[in-house]
């Protein structure tokens, strides 16, 4: 019994504490289009191909949805396809709005519309 009172207070203590509040993310990406195909098609292609997977896993975190898991989902190899072909298209643009683009597009408008909460201080 004491057990459980002492957990039930551990889980009561944290969810009132400011450690618990969520918090906005800066995500940082200076990986362009051009590099995206230079890299694609040399020594880089793994460096690249990571970015962007960390870019997809931390876009889909911060707004709690399930990218790889959406519908039908995606493999590795398909998105960077995406990305290739939406970096043909758009040379001037970065991986990180191609990445934002993909995961609008994946989820039928979710992304987009699911946007984060401003947190009042």
């Amino acid at each position: 019994m004491k057990k459980n009172l002492s957990l039930f207070l551990l889980i009561f203590t944290i969810g009132f504490s400011e450690m618990s509040r969520a918090e906005p993310v800066l995500i940082v990406s200076d990986v362009y289009c051009n590099i995206w195909a230079a890299g694609r098609k040399g020594k880089q292609s793994k460096e690249v191909e990571s970015h962007l997977i960390g870019l997809l896993d931390g876009l889909s975190a911060g707004r709690q949805i399930p990218f790889w898991n959406f519908k039908e989902g995606m493999a590795f190899q398909q998105v960077h396809l995406w990305m290739d072909k939406y970096c043909l298209e758009n040379s001037d643009s970065s991986v990180y709005f191609g990445a934002y683009e993909l995961i609008d597009e994946q989820t039928q408008g979710l992304f987009k519309k699911n946007k984060p909460q401003s947190i009042a201080n």
